[in-house]
């Protein structure tokens, strides 16, 4: 006891020392953060109360007040430090408070500083531990407020609104900032996760449900978003989304406000891409004479091959003729050149076109010419590397990654334990088991084993053994030597799995399923199976599709039958060509949707809560105006396909 009260009794002079560290030896930190949510809640604790003084003005009252007093000002001084983002200063007095003997309540209070300072700071996971630290029953309004915004950051969304409506439900909130800012989270739900949130039961999760898919489902059309969001504010009066529906009313107005007539298309036609071009344009072409039939309105569709002729040219010719809307390029190389092109050059033109297009794409400035910016809509077919996106400009991204991260998202709420990933030793597999990997590790906290297997005679061996199959060979093989009689003996797998995931080739997962299958030992129950759109071929004959039976697979709705938006354009497809692949089927799906997202994509940006069913997937559009697409699922089952809801 002694030796506590001489350590508290010079806490003045430790305090002195601590100041002078703090106000000459800091800086601040700035970074960048991909969420913005409202600044965090106040609140008050014992008696640290709300301040209106500066940090440096709290600091310099502690020097002059007696232990209990002066660590109140520092709480207050550290937490006024994050308002004003020094946070290195709010860190620095909260580590030093740390070494003092606080009460539970103080101590609660500074490690929410930490945790705040953490967060802001962009060390999302650091702040994640750190909030584990906090001993209450009851945690504070801060405390839950922070624990959503860190779960939405560390990219847990489901999770992240659930924590949010949990803490609206002890600290029911009135501000417009707050509720836009939860729109906003529920704007970036996959179908999936979606599904996902409504397994869960909490306050005014029904409402936000509702509003979100009435959005999504009708925001495209003004009269039915108006009549459904009527029935919704009936069913829902108190509800704290009723403040979004007048904004969605009134932006219903904006949509379709210019007309789309010409469309220019820039894929390569020639070439070594040739193929791929041209079945997307197949696809355009399809959707196009579809939207033309229906609206009754003429549209004029221009062709440019990018493996022909220069992007910067290409680029020329669009300021001249100044489209409506562009769709692609298509390979990524042409992507960047095409951002970054300011279509300077037009080697075809004749001078009065070279007159029009300076008058058109350069401005004088100081004798200098300098480029304008592409004033008409684009729709990208590939992600960018190098140019930054303008307002006008959304690209539909096809990343493989995407359907890797969904499988494992789905996967996981089905109360798997234990996943392992059996993968290509590919690039693109590489990519995709990282994924899927990171994903599950993400939802479920266990990190999925991982076996790459090459192609060839060399692939049944690395799979056995990552099944540990082998060690169970080697067992009975050691028994029989040992023994020196006949032995009879089942070779055993592994029983720390539940569940297999596998990216293959069609080929190789008629290989992998069916030698799986004979070598999980008879005394355990089967293991499901799952894999990606690469194991599944449409051209699969019937013995293929038995020895696939009971393999679950993700799959564009166009792949399968019962999921196809437009069943006519399917079937006209498949008599014109009846013999294309699998994987230039989904190339003209993706030209479809394409053409489709023309009339959309202003709507989407405006409303980022609308979704499109596309032939390739669900469409949603990000804050980066990305499109991604949500897969559906598909399983083989008595030598067919059958479309299935795994979610």
């Amino acid at each position: 006891m002694t030796k506590i009260i001489h350590s508290i009794s010079k806490f003045p002079l430790f305090l002195c020392f601590c100041l002078v560290t703090l106000l000459f030896g800091c800086s601040t930190p700035t970074t960048d953060k991909k969420i913005t949510p409202p600044p965090v809640p106040n609140e008050q604790i014992e008696v640290i109360a709300e301040t209106q003084l500066s940090g440096d003005r709290l600091v310099a009252k502690a020097k002059n007040e007696g232990n209990q007093q002066a660590i109140i000002f520092l709480l207050q001084a550290a937490t006024q430090y994050i308002k004003e983002q020094q946070l290195a200063k709010a860190l620095h007095i909260s580590a030093q408070l740390r070494k003092l003997p606080l009460t539970l309540g103080q101590n609660n209070y500074n490690q929410l500083n930490i945790a705040q300072v953490l967060f802001e700071s962009g060390e999302v996971e650091l702040a994640a531990k750190q909030l584990l630290e906090i001993e209450t029953r009851t945690p504070s309004k801060r405390h839950l407020f922070l624990l959503a915004n860190i779960k939405v950051q560390q990219g847990l969304l489901v999770k992240g609104i659930i924590s949010y409506l949990n803490y609206y439900q002890q600290f029911p909130f009135t501000e417009t900032e707050q509720v836009y800012y939860l729109n906003s989270l529920f704007a970036q739900l996959t179908p999936w996760q979606y599904k996902a949130l409504e397994k869960s039961s909490v306050t005014h999760l029904p409402g936000w449900l509702a509003f979100a898919k009435i959005v999504a489902e009708y925001g495209h059309e003004s009269k039915n978003l108006n009549s459904n969001l009527s029935k919704w504010q009936r069913s829902y009066p108190a509800h704290p989304a009723k403040v979004l529906v007048a904004n969605l009313n009134s932006k219903g107005v904006e949509f379709n406000s210019s007309p789309i007539e010409n469309i220019s298309v820039l894929l390569p036609l020639s070439g070594r891409e040739e193929s791929l071009g041209k079945t997307i344009q197949a696809g355009i072409l399809a959707a196009y004479q579809l939207q033309d039939s229906n609206a009754g309105k003429q549209r004029n569709l221009r062709f440019y091959d990018s493996n022909a002729k220069p992007m910067d040219e290409i680029v020329a010719k669009l300021h001249l003729q100044q489209p409506d809307f562009v769709i692609g390029p298509l390979l990524k190389q042409h992507v960047d050149d095409y951002l970054l092109a300011d279509g300077s050059a037009l080697t075809v033109a004749t001078e009065n076109d070279k007159v029009a297009l300076t008058n058109t794409i350069v401005k004088k400035t100081n004798a200098v010419l300098v480029p304008k910016e592409h004033t008409w809509t684009t729709l990208l077919l590939n992600l960018p590397e190098q140019g930054q996106l303008t307002e006008q400009q959304f690209a539909l991204s096809m990343l493989p990654e995407d359907e890797a991260k969904q499988a494992a998202f789905s996967l996981s709420q089905k109360g798997f334990n234990s996943a392992i990933i059996l993968s290509q030793n590919t690039a693109i597999g590489k990519r995709m088991a990282t994924s899927f990997a990171q994903q599950w590790q993400l939802q479920t906290g266990t990190k999925p084993s991982v076996i790459y297997y090459p192609s060839g005679k060399q692939m049944q061996t690395v799979v056995k053994k990552g099944l540990d199959v082998h060690l169970s060979d080697e067992r009975i093989s050691l028994m029989r030597n040992r023994i020196k009689e006949n032995l009879k003996a089942e070779a055993r797998n592994r029983r720390d799995i539940d569940m297999i995931y596998i990216f293959a080739t069609p080929d190789q997962a008629r290989l992998l399923k069916p030698y799986i299958d004979v070598n999980i030992s008879p005394f355990a129950n089967a293991i499901p199976m799952y894999a990606s759109s690469r194991s599944h071929n449409i051209d699969s004959n019937s013995n293929t599709r038995r020895d696939l039976n009971g393999l679950t697979f993700t799959e564009i709705p166009w792949l399968l039958n019962a999921r196809q938006v437009n069943q006519n354009l399917a079937i006209e497809a498949k008599q014109l060509w009846p013999a294309r692949s699998s994987q230039l089927e989904r190339i003209y799906a993706m030209g479809i949707d394409s053409m489709q997202l023309v009339d959309k994509v202003h709507n989407m940006q405006l409303i980022p809560m609308l979704r499109y069913k596309g032939e390739t997937g669900t469409l949603q559009m990000n804050a980066n105006r990305i499109i991604s697409r949500s897969f559906s699922w598909g399983k083989y089952r008595s030598s067919r396909v059958q479309s299935i809801n795994l979610d």
